[in-house]
């Protein structure tokens, strides 16, 4: 009965849900019995043809008083008894010399990881199936909370202060984390990717260090260039100087910026630096409903030099750079073309920041869940409807602001240029894996 959780990731989930499922059964059990002897009694004892009928009178029954003191006890007891042992199964922490110890901070609003050997991420980690996992948790600010249905564990996550959680994954796939204490305005975008892999995949994968190698060999503008494009910067601000959800980045170091409060400021070093790491301080006029998320602890000195003489050099007189191949994206040299139209377009969603803006599951974020989404009917904002077939998830993607969801904002930039035929066919065909 009610057996809706979410899939058992873990060791410990089959049990947690085993124990879930005993205390609702038996709430719903008692709430029919105690229910329908209440409805049962209005019938039976009611007035009937004007006249009262008299209730048998009872005096006390020590057995039933007895019954219902006693069972309702040990229920408690053993409620209690389970509850304890499951939990303590749920905090130990694993002495396995396999343990994988990640360290994770939570800030407004996003999740960094940083591995042993100095592997860092943000909003996404990894590990190996089968192997004891604990994720070390702190704050930079204001108290988180972290959670992953999947494994069935949570913990606060206090700043000053460092908690854990302690799980082993037993399936391979990809997991949603969320921050589920409220911290702030952006609180519901607060999301994390976990993927567990092999074990093979994942040694690949937390040892592979040719991202940062590469980006230490860059020029600072090369560097800024391809940090526009993977930080998804191309998402709210265009190099052609059109108006996308943010302010165009072409011709734009050295202007002077008019902010929503009246004030005024060059766009300088000092300027770009701030509205990368506090981009709520100065909002500029006409983008007031717009918030950008800040990249403070994502992205280092370095990088951010890289990012000012990017922009530094966008002045018009030349071509701006073109985002680099998709195979040269992945990282890890894996050919596009090598992929099922379903695993690429799972990879567009993963990599285009789709995945920021619509669920999986079900849930409503910035756009809407692409849970279900193909073939359903439902209202645009100028009062038409649509049917999410082929066609219209095509015109979705290359020109969104044509039909916009009825309740959902014109926030999403078309991807005519960064998506090829084949990308936005692989996307379809992955839409159509996501049933409800």
């Amino acid at each position: 009965m009610f057996r809706y959780l979410p899939e058992q990731a873990s060791e410990v989930a089959p049990k947690v849900d085993w124990l879930h499922h005993w205390i609702t059964d038996l709430s719903v059990f008692f709430t029919v019995a105690i229910c329908g002897a209440m409805l049962y009694f209005a019938v039976r004892y009611r007035k009937r043809d004007g006249v009262d009928h008299e209730t048998p009178r009872i005096e006390g029954n020590n057995f039933l008083e007895i019954v219902w003191t006693v069972v309702p006890t040990i229920i408690c007891v053993f409620v209690a008894y389970y509850g304890v042992v499951i939990y303590r199964d749920m905090v130990e922490v694993s002495e396995d010399p396999d343990q994988v110890v990640i360290n994770g901070r939570g800030r407004q609003w996003a999740w960094d990881f940083q591995y042993q050997n100095g592997k860092v991420t943000t909003n996404e980690f990894v590990v190996p199936v089968n192997r004891p996992i604990r994720v070390v948790l702190t704050s930079t600010d204001v108290l988180h909370s972290f959670f992953l249905p999947a494994m069935r564990v949570k913990k606060d996550v206090v700043p000053g202060m460092y908690t854990y959680v302690s799980f082993t994954p037993v399936k391979e796939g990809e997991y949603h984390t969320f921050c589920t204490e409220y911290c702030g305005k952006d609180h519901s975008y607060m999301l994390a990717s976990l993927k567990v892999v092999s074990q093979a995949e994942y040694d690949r994968w937390v040892n592979d260090r040719s991202a940062e190698l590469m980006k230490a060999s860059m020029s600072p503008a090369k560097l800024g260039a391809k940090l526009y494009y993977e930080k998804g910067c191309n998402a709210c601000h265009s190099l052609d100087g059109s108006k996308v959800v943010g302010p165009t980045f072409l011709k734009l170091f050295g202007t002077e910026r008019v902010f929503s409060d009246g004030s005024k400021a060059t766009a300088d070093e000092n300027y770009i630096k701030n509205s990368i790491l506090n981009p709520q301080s100065q909002i500029v006029e006409g983008y007031d409903a717009i918030p950008m998320p800040s990249f403070d602890g994502q992205i280092n000195d370095n990088e951010i030099t890289g990012i000012i003489e990017f922009l530094r050099g966008l002045d018009g007189s030349a071509p701006a750079p073109e985002q680099p191949e998709a195979d040269e994206e992945k990282g890890q040299g894996e050919d596009l073309s090598a992929l099922s139209p379903v695993e690429r377009g799972k990879w567009v969603y993963e990599n285009k920041l789709c995945i920021t803006c619509h669920s999986l599951d079900g849930s409503k974020l910035v756009g809407p869940s692409f849970k279900g989404l193909y073939g359903r009917e439902g209202e645009l904002n100028d009062g038409s409807t649509y049917v999410a077939n082929d066609e219209y998830i095509q015109k979705s993607i290359m020109d969104p602001a044509s039909q916009i969801v009825k309740g959902y904002q014109p926030l999403m930039p078309p991807y005519a240029q960064q998506l090829g035929d084949e990308d936005v066919q692989g996307v379809i065909e992955y839409l159509k894996t996501l049933k409800e």
